[in-house]
């Protein structure tokens, strides 16, 4: 079983991807990606029904 791993980011802090290579995904067309990422069972994307249920909550700053 892999590890989870937990990042919070914000405009403070945000998401370090300079590790990242890029390239090869900038060379791939919007359906390239699409039709990889649904090939991928661990990368299905929402479903519109799904999509309908998404509530975003904004999380309430505390003093610490």
């Amino acid at each position: 079983m892999g590890k989870i791993t937990r990042q919070e980011h914000s405009k403070d802090k945000p998401i370090d991807n300079s590790d990242i290579d890029f390239t090869k995904a900038d060379k791939m067309s919007d359906e390239e990606i699409e039709k990889r990422a649904k090939s991928d069972p661990d990368s299905l994307p929402f479903s519109d029904e799904q999509l309908k249920k998404v509530k975003i909550r904004k999380r309430h700053k505390t003093n610490e």
